[in-house]
């Protein structure tokens, strides 16, 4: 008993912490339909900031003041000059959330440098009380006493105030709320900035626990978000709960299975998803509702933008004979395929091979496309697949001696197929944001198996020294040679993505897409329509890792994690989601503008990649894809037909992408 607790106020206090962190997360999400992914990352700069501040000025309190204030005057920033034209748009909202977070890690490394600030404990509360045969510090139960405070206000804020009323009336039913008069912008940005302030207030009193570094804004966000989705969304008890659960759950873990601490918190999460799929305590609503009741529109939402495309049934509705049909729909491919095929006799070998990193990463984006742009799921763990086909290689060759290519890319479809069918299994029971953060969370739990698998995976150094594919026969391999052989295999992936979205099946994940209802009516299984959507793009994607492992010759668990999940999310939306040309094009321009940044500007790299997110979230409404086709639609036409035949229809004609 005297070792319990010591563990037992850990793990409250630690979940008290995680209680207010997954406050504002909770607040916007319930209320605004919102999922601010950049709520870790205002927590970490205003750490920085905080003890910083008790470093120059020796005081405390201005520290905590400091950072409270930074964190609000960001989230209101944030919400008032980006979110709130997004509102109806849930992925946007993510994608230039996870911008931000980019940007301001890098203007935090920018500012205070790469090593961490430690922490700071006010010289009142720093000494410490014998509990049992431990010494546990005073500061942890100021922590405790500040989280249940916390916990008081919030839920009176929440149930007893006439602003609590008015959010959980946005909450029930937004558009009634905003016909009964009330303010629902200045609602909604008080409310943001109200979860910023306190995860800024939270910084630096929860610093000591969580540590304030360069990897808090990503670490912290992660276990606020499974606290939200064990809690249940939009109830400040939901986050209290969840955020104890999970801090106890992580206390007694670390405490009694040390190597398993991790793995624990991620078994609690699949129970809840088992049982409760909407939380312990969470409301119900709806996530993928429009944010409508008098809020600007920002465009037509994201399923339904128009990208365009050719069809050879309306060529043929025409009488347009069949060679210049085909010649108007392929000669794009074509040009694309003499180019890619071309190209390295006029590139040096680093081209080649940056050439090479492209191709990889437009199938990879190409497979997200599948579940993401056609059938409107979007994962943000998609790099768990990716990083499954890598480390299938490196296991097999490494572990196993096994070097025959043909028997290492049998198993790595098998593997790949057998994970997206585990982790579909478990993610499908949710929809819309809630599907996304759950795929995060299960992407992250593989990046923590890669980990603490030391004797498969070599931990945190990789696997290294993975040999170019042996087909039985002697190849001299060049960055050429593996340039062709990844372009053939590119090619062949890519006809058979193209097959299978374009077929009765392809068909049927946009009808679920567009209305799931409807197609439930019409007799189709939409749930089995989806899960083989996500098998069949998880298999592509282990793909795409097994290139990557044989050119790069090494595999490490980051590949598997967030930031890697966020690289194909990013070229679908700058490409064209639906198109699966346009995600390949944007692999083309972000794995570009990587290695040039990368070169240039190596430490603002992160910077750069951020400012992308943002622009093409806010400017690039459909991606290339939709210019580049108006385009061709236009040169196109008149090159094999001599006038324009194509033009746009109207968005109730949803079936059609174009008319004649």
């Amino acid at each position: 008993m005297s070792n319990v607790l010591p563990i037992l106020i850990f793990g409250v206090s630690y979940g008290l912490i995680l209680f207010l962190l997954a406050t504002g997360l909770t607040l916007t999400m319930g209320l605004m339909r919102v999922v601010n992914m950049s709520h870790g990352a205002l927590y970490m700069i205003a750490g920085f900031l905080g003890i910083w501040i008790v470093r120059q000025t020796g005081s405390w309190v201005m520290g905590v003041i400091a950072a409270a204030a930074l964190a609000a005057l960001l989230g209101f920033l944030l919400e008032i000059a980006f979110l709130r034209r997004l509102y109806e748009h849930p992925t946007n909202q993510v994608l230039l959330t996870i911008g931000f977070i980019y940007i301001i890690t890098n203007v935090t490394l920018w500012i205070w440098g790469p090593q961490p600030l430690g922490t700071a404990v006010p010289k009142l509360l720093s000494g410490s009380v014998t509990v049992g045969n431990v010494n546990v510090p005073v500061f942890r139960f100021f922590i405790i006493g500040f989280g249940v405070l916390m916990a008081i206000l919030l839920w009176l804020l929440q149930d007893k105030t006439r602003t609590g009323a008015m959010v959980r009336a946005g909450m029930d039913n937004r558009e009634v709320a905003g016909t009964l008069g009330m303010n629902l912008k200045t609602l909604f940005t008080a409310v943001f900035a109200i979860g910023s302030l306190v995860a800024g207030l939270s910084s630096l009193i929860g610093g000591s626990l969580t540590g304030i570094s360069q990897t808090t804004g990503w670490d912290v966000l992660l276990y606020s978000i499974i606290v939200v989705v064990v809690g249940g969304t939009g109830s400040i008890q939901g986050a209290l709960l969840g955020g104890v659960i999970i801090g106890l759950v992580y206390s007694f873990g670390t405490a009694y299975f040390p190597n398993l601490s991790s793995f624990i918190i991620y078994a609690v999460l699949i129970i809840i998803l088992l049982i409760r799929p909407s939380g312990l305590l969470g409301r119900k609503m709806d996530m993928n509702r429009a944010v409508e009741g008098g809020l600007e529109r920002g465009g037509a939402p994201a399923s339904k933008q128009r990208i365009p495309h050719w069809s050879k049934e309306e060529m043929d509705l025409r009488g347009i004979k069949s060679w210049r049909s085909a010649a108007y729909r392929f000669t794009p491919y074509l040009i694309a395929l003499l180019f890619l095929i071309a190209i390295p006799n006029f590139i040096g070998t680093y081209t080649q091979s940056m050439m090479t990193k492209v191709l990889i990463f437009a199938l990879f984006a190409a497979s997200l496309d599948m579940i993401m742009g056609y059938t409107g799921m979007n994962s943000f763990g998609h790099a768990a697949f990716f990083g499954m086909g890598g480390y299938m290689v490196g296991i097999l060759t490494k572990h196993f001696g096994i070097d025959s290519f043909w028997l290492i890319f049998v198993i790595t479809l098998l593997s790949s197929a057998a994970l997206s069918a585990i982790i579909g299994y478990f993610t499908l029971r949710l929809s819309g944001v809630y599907f996304l953060l759950v795929t995060m969370a299960f992407g992250q739990l593989m990046s923590v198996v890669a980990t603490k698998w030391y004797s498969l995976t070599n931990g945190t150094d990789g696997l290294t020294g993975i040999p170019k594919p042996d087909f039985g026969f002697p190849v001299n391999w060049t960055s050429a040679r593996y340039y062709y052989f990844v372009l053939f295999i590119f090619v062949i992936c890519y006809y058979l993505v193209h097959r299978i979205m374009h077929s009765s099946y392809g068909r049927s994940l946009v009808g679920v897409r567009e209305n799931e209802g409807r197609m439930r009516s019409l007799g189709f299984n939409t749930w089995a329509l989806k899960y083989g959507g996500v098998i069949l793009a998880g298999v592509f994607a282990g793909v795409a890792g097994l290139l990557y492992a044989y050119a790069y010759g090494t595999m490490v668990p980051s590949i598997l994690g967030l930031e890697t999940s966020a690289l194909p999310m990013l070229m679908v939306i700058m490409g064209g989601g639906a198109t699966l040309w346009g995600p390949v094009l944007g692999a083309v321009v972000i794995i570009l503008v990587q290695n040039y940044a990368g070169i240039y500007f190596s430490a603002r790299w992160p910077l750069v990649l951020g400012v992308l997110f943002v622009i093409c979230v806010m400017l690039l409404r459909g991606g290339f894809a939709s210019y580049l086709t108006n385009f061709w639609n236009w040169l196109g036409s008149r090159i094999f037909f001599g006038k324009k035949i194509l033009e746009p229809v109207s968005e109730e004609n949803r079936g059609e992408d174009f008319k004649l």
